[in-house]
């Protein structure tokens, strides 16, 4: 038996049709089509299921949909995953060590990522390759505390 099914939903200005269209030997068409508010079309898809195959590929897709949608609401931090310049290296370690020792160490790092549009992670992390500790603002690695920041940190010169 041949059937036809429409869904439509809308979120942020984008309107989302589904069909799913059944033949009658059991094959089902399913088309994805959105559009923002323009009409202009921003996704399509389309998938060709035999008979039996709707359910495993409903798992899969919601499996996936999911997995996708947590990162959805994250954005890279500007400079993520680019290399550090000689230059940036410098200012960084210009600017930690123009801080007051008196302010907490999480709160400058805070600053200064958002200042060089990277994540406070890779800002602690670089602080030790560049001289500075990065547990306290305004100070340099000594011997002593170069082995407990771990591999790459260098001892102020």
């Amino acid at each position: 038996m041949a059937f036809n099914l429409e869904y439509t939903s809308k979120r942020q200005g984008v309107s989302y049709a589904l069909t799913v269209s059944a033949h009658d030997d059991g094959d089902l068409d399913i088309e994805v089509a959105a559009r923002d508010g323009r009409g202009v079309v921003v996704a399509e898809g389309s998938l060709r299921l035999p008979p039996g195959g709707a359910a495993e590929t409903a798992k899969l897709l919601r499996e996936a949909l999911v997995a996708i949608t947590a990162f959805e609401g994250r954005r890279p931090v500007g400079n993520a995953n680019q290399p550090w310049s000689a230059e940036q290296d410098s200012t960084l370690r210009e600017a930690w060590l123009a801080r007051s020792p008196a302010t907490p160490a999480p709160d400058v790092i805070r600053e200064l990522a958002a200042e060089r549009k990277r994540s406070p992670a890779a800002i602690r992390a670089r602080l030790p390759r560049v001289g500075c500790d990065p547990d306290v603002a305004g100070r340099l690695l000594t011997e002593a505390t170069v082995t407990l920041v771990g591999r790459d940190a260098v001892i102020a010169s």
